[in-house]
């Protein structure tokens, strides 16, 4: 069973939310706190999507904000019952995995029930529909009834139902405060060589310098209006529209306000000057806000404001994923995923703006763009864009100063930024979700370090327990490649495999495949299931590559496969087939797979 979803896998999720529920309550039959497990799951998904690690933090997250917050629960003392309950069922199941001993995690829990009954008593700590819910069965209506539902809050419109105002006022507050719920999103490690570097060159980046001459420009006021004298200031290659935005964005970092008709310093603004790396931090953290100037390029293609954020989060989580330059058109292609932009003039239009943004970032030092001329890249270029526009051959790259910046901005955003010191600790499952995403030469440094850390001998038995654990061909087959880096102890550990009903057969391809093995462990049916991982691994990450792979058989090879798929037992044969059916071109393979489903 798998525990970790970095992925927003929602349905695999829900499956395995399901299967733990229920072990659980198989385990502990006389409990009646089963539900709790699913909300405990349900959160943690949102939380970091790891359901088997947890942390004195997560506990007592869950104990004191969670709960009090969300849940109606009839006999408070349940709830930190059921986390050691929890706690004890995952230790049973060896499925725990902790920075702590579990004496710790049982501490916490105990040391934080004070707090947590404080909470529960407190409405002013619960949300809206924790407090309507509570409101209705005071009065008498039923919460989980549509019509009782309805009918409560009618009076409550009329007026008729009597309730504390100011609270609920409170309550709002707070939860207009509180981002929303989603899946818990991973990207992949970095390696931070560099602890802020901005500092050492925020003074003489030339955003700063563009500051300076923004309030020399202002002076002791100016008419935003007139900004000729600005444009002449800042050089030959700006115009009006870069000077507006460096208004709009001194605005913004708190160096200029407005004054009647006039911009003048803000109070602040010397001083903030005068701390070259505070303001470069501060102007990096604004960027986002300064969407009127791009209200021209907006229009009609967001009806919200959160289309620059988006763009801003679509070029960095690009751009962090990756070590080597980058192109343009990738970020703008994310951009318009993002944001729902499919015409060709939209796509213009994010493209203007990305690049008047990279401009800026360009400024600060924060990335470095070239462009390419080199063919092949070139040639991606031209495939990645919609027939009939220009592909621009711009790449950018982030500068160490971006990387440290992009992974604060990242975090906001909500994403998960691990560094590689981050994710040693961490147990197997985690580290073979995310090798795969991990560029090459961070590669290099994390699977050392994380092997490094255990030992040889201790890594390869965690990896070995991973692979009897999880039915998961993504998983298997990177549990296998790290495996690979553990020299003789993997080898050993994978040798105890070779009779595993679930790993056995891609264990058994694994031992016969290694250079100058002399081992002849296969078996028949070995060779296709092995396959199908790689088949299902492909199929996650890219349907149309899968697809074309597939196809690039003989039509008689193909059906033949098709058979071949349907009489195995492997768990991923059904999706395989099922794609198939939906998916491929020759009408004579779809129909294959999908007799193959219906037998």
């Amino acid at each position: 069973m798998r525990t970790a979803f970095i992925h927003g896998e929602v349905d695999r999720f829900e499956a395995a939310r399901d299967e733990l529920v229920a072990a659980f309550t198989r385990s502990r039959p006389e409990s009646d706190a089963g539900w709790l497990a699913g909300c405990l799951l349900d959160d943690k998904f949102t939380r970091d999507g790891l359901l088997a690690r947890w942390t004195e933090e997560d506990l007592v997250r869950f104990l004191v904000e969670v709960v009090p917050r969300r849940l109606l629960v009839p006999k408070w003392s349940l709830v930190p019952d059921f986390l050691h309950q929890w706690l004890d069922f995952l230790a049973e199941t060896r499925l725990l995995t902790s920075p702590g001993s579990l004496a710790e995690l049982h501490g916490a829990v105990e040391r934080a029930a004070p707090d947590y009954l404080a909470a529960m008593a407190e409405p002013t700590e619960w949300a809206a529909a924790k407090f309507w819910d509570t409101t209705m069965h005071e009065l008498g209506f039923d919460p989980e009834d549509p019509g009782s539902a309805a009918e409560f809050f009618d009076a409550v419109d009329a007026g008729e139902i009597d309730f504390d105002g100011e609270i609920l006022e409170e309550i709002e507050r707070r939860d207009a405060q509180e981002p929303p719920d989603q899946p818990a999103l991973w990207l992949p490690p970095v390696d931070l060589v560099h602890v802020e570097p901005h500092r050492a060159i925020a003074a003489n980046s030339p955003v700063i310098r563009k500051m300076r001459a923004v309030l020399a420009w202002v002076g002791t006021g100016r008419d935003p209006s007139d900004v000729d004298d600005l444009v002449a200031a800042l050089g030959e290659a700006s115009g009006v529209e870069e000077a507006d935005l460096l208004l709009e964005w001194a605005e913004r970092a708190g160096l200029v306000r407005t004054a009647g008709d006039l911009l003048v310093p803000a109070l602040i603004a010397e001083p903030l000057l005068a701390e070259p790396e505070l303001l470069w931090t501060r102007l990096w953290q604004c960027f986002v806000l300064i969407d009127d100037v791009f209200h021209a390029e907006l229009d009609g293609i967001a009806e919200d404001d959160d289309a620059l954020p988006e763009i801003v989060q679509a070029a960095l989580s690009v751009l962090y994923s990756r070590t080597d330059a980058v192109p343009l058109e990738l970020v703008v292609s994310m951009a318009c995923d993002l944001l729902d932009a499919g015409e060709p003039r939209d796509r213009e239009a994010v493209r203007g703006i990305v690049r008047r943004m990279l401009a800026q970032w360009e400024a600060m030092l924060a990335v470095r763009c070239h462009v390419t001329t080199a063919p092949e890249e070139i040639e991606a270029l031209e495939s990645a864009v919609p027939a009939g526009v220009a592909a621009d051959r711009t790449m950018i790259e982030l500068l160490p100063p971006g990387l440290w910046a992009a992974r604060e901005s990242l975090r906001a955003f909500g994403f998960q930024v691990p560094t590689v010191d981050d994710l040693v600790p961490y147990p197997a499952e985690l580290l073979a979700l995310v090798a795969a995403d991990t560029p090459a030469d961070v590669q290099q440094v994390l699977i050392p370090r994380w092997i490094e850390q255990r030992g040889a001998k201790r890594a390869s038995a965690e990896l070995a327990a991973l692979l009897r654990r999880v039915d998961d061909p993504a998983i298997r087959l990177a549990a296998l490649g790290l495996l690979e880096h553990t020299g003789a102890e993997g080898v050993s550990a994978v040798r105890e495999l070779a009779e595993d009903p679930v790993a056995g057969p891609a264990a058994r391809m694994w031992l016969q495949s290694r250079p100058a093995s002399t081992e002849n462990v296969v078996r028949p049916g070995d060779e296709l299931l092995f396959s199908l991982d790689g088949m299902a691994a492909a199929l996650d990450e890219d349907v149309d590559l899968f697809l074309a792979e597939f196809s690039r058989q003989p039509g008689p090879a193909q059906v033949e496969l098709i058979a071949e798929i349907a009489a195995t037992e492997h768990n991923s044969a059904g999706e395989i087939l099922a794609v198939l059916a939906e998916h491929h071109e020759e009408e004579v393979i779809a129909a294959a797979a999908q007799a193959a489903l219906s037998s």
